[in-house]
């Protein structure tokens, strides 16, 4: 399966960052970097997922989430070199 950045699919969204799906079971954040804006995708779990109104809301305050999943590992970016899903790198959540 070859998928790029541009197949994310937004499913809910923040400021400077949004979650949402690549295919039907591949749920990942999607963070702005960099300049230009560039989104980055790290894989998060069907929870984090659900509960992502809950924790996007306490950045200001505690960026533990935040850091806990920019920590993992892009799947993909809109970066040149990048724009391809790695799969693998997708992990059971």
């Amino acid at each position: 399966m070859s998928m790029r950045y541009t197949e994310y699919v937004r499913l809910k969204k923040g400021p400077y960052q949004s979650v949402g799906m690549f295919g039907d079971d591949i749920y990942v954040y999607e963070v702005l970097t960099g300049v230009a804006d560039s989104p980055e995708y790290h894989q998060i779990s069907k929870e984090e997922f659900d509960s992502f109104e809950d924790w996007v809301q306490t950045h200001g305050k505690d960026m533990k989430k935040f850091y806990e999943i920019v920590n993992r590992p892009v799947l993909c970016s809109g970066y040149l070199g990048s724009e391809y899903l790695d799969t693998s790198l997708v992990r059971d959540m």
